[in-house]
């Protein structure tokens, strides 16, 4: 998994790594996510699978991971991958950049995975939001 200066790059290999993994083998792998250098980091934890974001000090811009599990043993539900950014500073979201956003993800992960990519707008931010799950598990 690549964590850029604008977004999370997610590859089927890290996608079939995650969606194999049980909540406690979560939680040890948020641990060693790496985020560009400078940027804060915290980790929030929760029963159905703790979420790691990273912050761009200069920016505001937020990078959050999180795979939300129903139990501690079967793999996750979903993986939402989240940019959050200052009001008025995230890309216009249109139905080209939705478009664009899920037929990228969907290429990179393949066919057994859906993707949906939602806006919302909530003062001070605004959140583009990757909801991906896994079709066969």
């Amino acid at each position: 998994m690549k964590i850029t200066q604008s977004k999370i790059i997610l590859n089927k290999a890290d996608a079939d790594r995650i969606f194999s993994m049980a909540r406690t083998m979560w939680e040890s792998y948020a641990e060693s996510f790496v985020y560009p250098e400078g940027w804060k980091v915290r980790r929030d934890p929760s029963d159905n699978g703790s979420s790691v974001a990273g912050r761009h000090p200069a920016t505001g811009i937020e990078l959050t991971i999180r795979a939300y599990y129903d139990n501690a043993i079967d793999p996750p539900e979903v993986l939402f991958l989240v940019s959050r950014y200052p009001l008025g500073k995230a890309p216009k979201f249109t139905a080209d950049l939705k478009g664009d956003l899920e037929y990228e993800a969907k290429r990179n992960l393949g066919p057994e995975y859906s993707v949906s990519a939602a806006y919302t707008k909530s003062p001070p931010f605004e959140e583009i939001e990757l909801t991906i799950k896994k079709m066969t598990q």
